[in-house]
């Protein structure tokens, strides 16, 4: 290796690469080829055929093969209600059902897993876990460098660390995200653009351990990439050897362009955003608010009901944010109250509580000319719910009132809800970095990119 090469990036930590490699999107994963077993009660049927993941109609691990049983013990077993146990290697690879058999000359069975789809011994304790990361972002991190079959160097700022009091997660985005983003954005579907790897600070890691860590760090890559992904082809690893791999179908988003708030060219203050988040989902109740607020922000950021389904997805986790931060923590108001005050001043009051510099963005030119010529709309914000209550409360005269409002008037209306969301979020999470203002007006990359509206105490 050049001498002079090695010098100079001495300093930077060498990358992590997948153990699951994808050339193209939405690739098949081969888990497995051979014999395995289907169980039920107390028959066996025993198949020779293969098991692999597939991104296609939606995430899911599948399996095929012939039988080797008579026609006659397979009938009443593949025809059965309950979940079969496929087992590889003498262990419960998890629960399947069966989707089709064909009956011939042989007897071919094939089906698809239902939950846990875990090869190797998940019971063993690990110290180490390997994933990949389909669909995410791109981030401008902390430097790495790689080296290439040819003795040489690859390096980027490609890492994004969370640490908290119990782990260290190190996420890297591979070396080709470019190009393969782009093949992503052309055909859609999904692609592994990150890998990455959790460290425990203390012991070693349990399965159960990572159950609750992986829905943490899921919803929480979910709100900064603006649609849901998930770490996936996850490994538990203990002195270098391989222990298990889950290739559960975890939840992640067909590939959409949609607008997320992090910055473009920094990841200043996600480390301390990932440990407000870590510390929210401690207690039940917060968490709960956390997996919901976060689901109705992305089911409203990327249009699963079109703009009018979106706009009442956004007043949902709206509602939600005011009715966690005013009547369960701060208290503000007691009893019936809390519910009889109207929704535009249940946002008003919400959002009183974070700055006092949330008005109409002066892009917004559309908006403020409807406002202008509808002088009993009082502010942007009633005109938000009314939208809503137009759509919900659909008699004949709020269907016609909906009909008149033009449609790049209802887009700033639902961009103005997500925003209010964004600061809401980021505002409880204690968030100091800079952010996307999805309202700025800004065309050009990070042009967009601002401090939060000041707190009323101005901390």
């Amino acid at each position: 290796m050049n001498k002079k090469l090695e010098e100079l990036h001495k300093n930077i930590p060498l990358g992590i690469t997948s153990a699951i490699l994808m050339t193209e999107p939405n690739q098949k994963v081969n888990i497995y080829k051979g014999i395995f077993n289907l169980s039920l009660a107390n028959q066996v049927v025993e198949i020779e055929g293969e098991v692999w993941f597939d991104w296609f109609p939606h995430i899911d691990t599948k399996f095929k093969g012939i039988a080797k049983s008579t026609l006659k013990d397979l009938i009443g077993f593949t025809d059965a209600d309950d979940r079969y146990d496929l087992i590889i290697d003498g262990l419960t690879f998890g629960k399947a059902y069966i989707t089709n058999t064909s009956f011939g000359n042989e007897a071919e069975i094939s089906g698809q897993m239902h939950g846990l789809s875990v090869t190797g011994d998940k019971t063993i304790s690990i110290s180490k876990i390997a994933f990949s990361i389909p669909n995410l972002r791109d981030f401008f991190g902390q430097p790495i460098k790689l080296i290439n079959e040819k003795g040489g160097y690859y390096s980027g700022r490609n890492r994004l660390i969370l640490e908290n009091k119990d782990y260290i997660i190190t996420i890297d985005k591979h070396k080709d995200y470019k190009k393969s983003f782009e093949l992503l954005s052309a055909k859609g579907g999904y692609f592994l653009l990150y890998a990455g790897e959790i460290e425990k600070k203390s012991g070693h890691i349990t399965f159960e351990d990572l159950n609750k860590l992986h829905h943490c760090l899921s919803t929480f890559l979910s709100f900064l990439n603006g649609q849901r992904c998930s770490p996936i082809f996850l490994q538990g690893i203990h002195e270098y050897e391989i222990i298990w791999t889950d290739y559960t179908g975890y939840t992640s988003d067909l590939f959409k362009h949609v607008h997320s708030w992090p910055q473009k060219l920094a990841i200043d203050g996600l480390s301390e955003l990932w440990n407000e988040f870590y510390e929210l989902w401690d207690n039940e109740n917060d968490k709960d608010f956390l997996v919901s607020a976060i689901h109705w922000y992305i089911e409203g950021n990327t249009n699963s009901g079109y703009l009018e389904g979106s706009v009442v997805m956004i007043q949902t986790a709206l509602e939600l944010i005011y009715n966690w931060l005013i009547i369960e923590k701060k208290k503000l108001i007691y009893g019936k109250d809390g519910e009889s005050i109207s929704a535009a001043n249940k946002i008003r009051l919400m959002l009183s509580q974070f700055s006092t510099n949330i008005g109409l963005p002066n892009s917004f030119e559309n908006i403020k000319s409807y406002l202008a010529a509808n002088n009993d709309i009082h502010d942007e914000i009633d005109l938000f719910v009314q939208i809503r209550n137009s759509i919900i409360h659909s008699q004949e005269e709020k269907r016609k009132k909906l009909s008149k409002i033009p449609n790049k008037v209802k887009y700033e209306a639902q961009q103005l809800g997500l925003w209010y969301i964004e600061i809401s979020l980021l505002k409880i999470l204690k968030f100091t970095g800079k952010y996307s203002n999805r309202c700025s007006g800004k065309l050009w990359a990070g042009e967009d990119e601002e401090d939060l509206p000041k707190n009323l105490n101005n901390d």
